[in-house]
This record gives structure tokens, C-alpha cells and sequence, in this order.
């Protein structure tokens, strides 16, 4: 079956899936039902069933420890992916092109999604490097049509902060990973299909207005930060290409860019409503 998703504005198509609705992507990232989308794709993937997936060659440039390994491939990438329960050989094979325009995605088990996890969020987060873009550990509030973004990592408050906010008539676009790319002159807040503890996700974004770095307290309270700090608060939030350096040269200057562009913060919060009331009044 083909099919098409957008997350954060970034369109990949898929071809030669398999029959029924791609279970990674929950409704409203599929890009064939929302109107107003981009209408040329950034990547196309190709899907073809093997019944066998050789070794890889090329140099490991990365390995995940379990899930998958990124290997040089002749002047593309190659991703494999693993699954104890699939055996020792990669249950899926992914040739990508330098660009990351083009994907052979060779898929040796029958039945599943072709970029179910962790292929999907890869390649979304390649993607967005060369776009100006990143995605990071936060839970991500529209109130008024603001974007206020919430980053932490495990265990900092950032499905106690959606639940806080649930409260009140404001948009939750993740309770976990949310995608901010610089565009139009600014910045924006687009939500992901990749959710928390609290299982919430939307395809909405909206202009990012503030970001907070969580810190769990007794009080509720505001500390600006410097462009440096902040930067090093985002990047231990964020996703960043480590077997890049080219790339990764891209991340940090997209981090240092978000971070003189937009207000950072500590935020202290209490559990309670009266830490929304708190934000709202600091990013009025």
C-alpha cells in the first residue's frame, strides 16, 4: 500500500508497503488527509519483501547498541535494524542516499510497518539537519496560538506538565517529542506521532514563543539563561548526529540560532494548577 506522512513539515512518501494503515503513524500526520501540506515530498521510500538481507560491509559509523546500526554503504547509508525476536539478521535493510531523498527500504519479515520504529523517527530527524530543524525531549503547549516548549528529559516533569495544561483550553501537540524548525522569519513548534506516558500527540504547530527547561519544585519560578547554557540544555534534550560531524556542525548551529532567537528559561513549577497560571503570566 502507498502512503504519505508529514512531521514537522518535512513530507515522506512510501511505496509498496504493505496492506493497511501504517500503524506507526497515528491519524492526522497521514499527509493524503490534511489539506494545506507541502505538495512536493522530501524523501521517497521504496519497499521490497526479501527473504534475505546479506551482512553489512561498509564502515559502522554508529550503533545503537541493540536496535540498529548505521554503516557506510558506498556512498550511501545503510541502516539495520534488529530484533531479538526476529533473530541475529537485520529484519529490515534501508539503503539511503547521501541527499536522504531516496530510500531502498528491504523488509525480511512479512506484516510490518515499513518504518516502524526506530526508522521513522530517523530518518525525520536526518531530514530535518539539513532543514533548519531539530527534534527534542519536551512536551509542547499552543495556548492562544502560542508554541511554549517544555524540554526535559526522562523523569523532569514533562508528562506532569501536559496533564497540568490538559486542564485548560490549550492544544498538548506531545507529552514527549516535539519538532521546532526556523522558518518564515521565526520559529515554529510542530507536534510528533512519537508520544509520552500520557499518550498525547497532534500535528499541530504554531509559532514557538518560549522555551522552558523543566525543574521540579516546592515553588513556582523563572530564571532567564544565557545563549550558552541554553544551548547546552537543548542539546541534552535533543537527537543529535553523532556519526555526522558535517552534520553535526549543522545541529549546534541550529541550537545556538533557536537559542538567541527565543527566550530560555528555568522553570520551577509546582505540581499544580498554579504553575499554569504562572507561565501564562511570565510569557504575557
Amino acid at each position: 500500500m502507498d502512503f504519505a506522512f508529514c512531521v514537522g513539515g518535512i513530507v515522506v512518501e512510501v511505496i509498496g508497503g504493505p496492506l493497511g494503515r501504517p500503524g506507526f503513524s497515528p491519524a492526522g500526520f497521514d499527509a493524503a488527509l490534511k489539506p494545506g501540506l507541502p505538495t512536493e515530498r522530501d524523501c521517497l521510500v521504496r519497499v521490497e519483501q526479501v527473504d534475505h538481507i546479506e551482512a553489512a560491509c561498509g564502515e559502522l559509523l554508529f550503533d545503537s547498541g541493540a536496535v540498529w546500526k548505521l554503516f557506510d554503504d558506498g556512498g550511501d547509508y545503510r541502516i539495520d535494524c534488529f530484533s531479538e525476536v526476529f533473530g541475529e539478521e537485520p529484519y529490515k535493510s534501508a539503503r539511503i542516499s547521501r541527499d536522504l531523498r531516496e530510500v531502498a527500504l528491504r523488509m525480511r519479515v512479512h506484516g510490518l510497518d515499513p518504518l516502524q520504529f526506530p526508522l521513522d523517527e530517523l530518518l525525520i530527524n536526518a531530514l530535518l539537519v539539513e532543514r533548519r530543524g531539530v527534534e527534542l525531549h519536551a512536551c509542547g503547549i499552543i495556548d492562544r496560538g502560542n508554541g511554549l516548549l517544555f524540554i526535559g528529559n526522562s523523569g523532569h516533569g514533562k508528562t506532569t506538565t501536559a496533564r497540568l495544561w490538559m486542564r485548560e483550553e490549550v492544544e498538548v501537540v506531545s507529552d514527549d517529542r516535539v519538532v521546532v524548525r526556523a522558518e518564515h522569519g521565526g520559529w515554529t513548534m510542530y507536534g510528533t506521532p512519537w508520544h509520552g506516558e500520557a499518550e498525547i500527540c497532534s500535528p499541530a504547530s504554531a509559532p514557538l514563543r518560549r522555551v522552558y527547561v523543566l525543574d521540579k519544585a516546592a515553588h513556582n519560578g523563572v530564571t532567564p539563561l544565557g545563549a550558552a547554557e541554553a544551548v547546552a540544555h537543548l542539546f541534552a534534550c535533543a537527537f543529535p548526529p553523532f556519526h555526522d560531524p558535517h552534520g553535526l556542525e549543522r545541529f549546534v548551529d541550529t541550537l545556538g540560532e533557536l537559542a538567541t532567537s527565543v527566550p530560555v528559561a528555568r522553570l520551577a513549577f509546582a505540581n499544580d494548577p498554579s504553575a499554569v497560571a504562572f507561565v501564562r503570566q511570565e510569557a504575557a
